[in-house]
């Protein structure tokens, strides 16, 4: 009889001991495939930060002049007008005008927008920029109260929205200059196909030296938004 209950406890234990395996087994299989797809999605967003500007929807830009009405399937923008100055009147915390400065030119971009279906608000983390003629990028200066340019707007569908973007740039980087709306995205992962506007502002080096000579000493924001 004692040899009878061994050999049943011996057969228990081993199938005891493939049931944990079995379970183990399953377990690391689980952990396997959540860290697995964990490791996907960190490529697809460390991607977004990693793809060239060019790559990044170069497929679906949709390219117009000053002027000219670009639509996407996303939204419709125009720059209707350019100025330059050495100085702009925004407000401060309190409401207060003030007079800022730039070593550089500040070039204010009026522009008007609309969508077809859904609301659009820009975004600092994703805003538009000038593109200079051997690839630069400028993003709209944060020396002016945000509440004056078009970042304060929602662009609601079926109905056009004007503002203005300020940006500082250098006055050798006005030849070529280009204006590229690319909507802002939420989320993680990034569509690397949405559609961009590119805006070719027809600044060539007479247009570029006049636009300088013209600049305004100072440009008011206040009162405009």
């Amino acid at each position: 009889m004692a040899v009878v209950s061994s050999e049943a406890e011996g057969r228990e234990a081993t199938v005891g001991g493939r049931e944990r395996a079995r379970r183990g087994g399953v377990a690391r299989r689980v952990v396997g495939v959540v860290a697995g797809i964990a490791f996907a999605a960190a490529a697809v967003y460390a991607q977004t930060f990693t793809l060239s500007f060019d790559q990044r929807g170069s497929a679906l830009t949709v390219k117009g002049a000053v002027g000219e009405l670009v639509e996407t399937n996303r939204f419709s923008a125009k720059v209707t007008s350019l100025v330059a100055a050495h100085a702009v009147e925004s407000k401060d915390t309190t409401d207060k005008v003030t007079e800022v400065e730039t070593s550089n030119l500040f070039l204010v971009v009026d522009v008007t927008a609309t969508t077809p279906k859904r609301p659009l608000q820009l975004s600092r983390l994703q805003p538009p920029v000038l593109l200079t003629a051997d690839d630069r990028r400028y993003t709209p200066t944060d020396k002016v109260d945000e509440s004056l340019t078009l970042f304060n707007k929602v662009i609601q569908p079926g109905l056009w929205s004007k503002g203005v973007l300020v940006f500082e740039i250098p006055e050798d980087a006005l030849p070529g200059l280009r204006f590229v709306l690319i909507p802002p995205q939420g989320g993680i992962v990034v569509d690397t196909f949405v559609p961009e506007a590119e805006i070719d502002l027809g600044l060539s080096d007479a247009a570029a030296a006049r636009l300088v000579s013209q600049a305004e000493r100072v440009h008011s924001l206040v009162g405009k938004s």
